[in-house]
């Protein structure tokens, strides 16, 4: 489970360089006012909490799994 746990890891690790990239994008264009800058980012920091709070239950997940007391 360790080893897929690992996979998972580095493919979010590169979404969430992808959503990073976008998220730069958006704020360095010029032609965007603040309001349309954050209506357009909102979805962006939203993706990156989903992802990060599965990796966190990934790992929550291996950690329970590797210490069969902690129930």
């Amino acid at each position: 489970m360790e080893r897929v746990t690992e996979r998972y890891r580095e493919c979010m690790e590169g979404l969430l360089q992808e959503l990073e990239r976008e998220f730069m994008e958006i704020l360095a264009n010029r032609e965007w006012d603040k309001g349309e800058k954050n209506r357009r980012t909102k979805p962006l920091v939203t993706k990156k909490q989903i992802l990060l709070n599965t990796l966190e239950a990934l790992q929550l997940v291996d950690r329970e799994g590797k210490d069969p007391t902690s129930s």
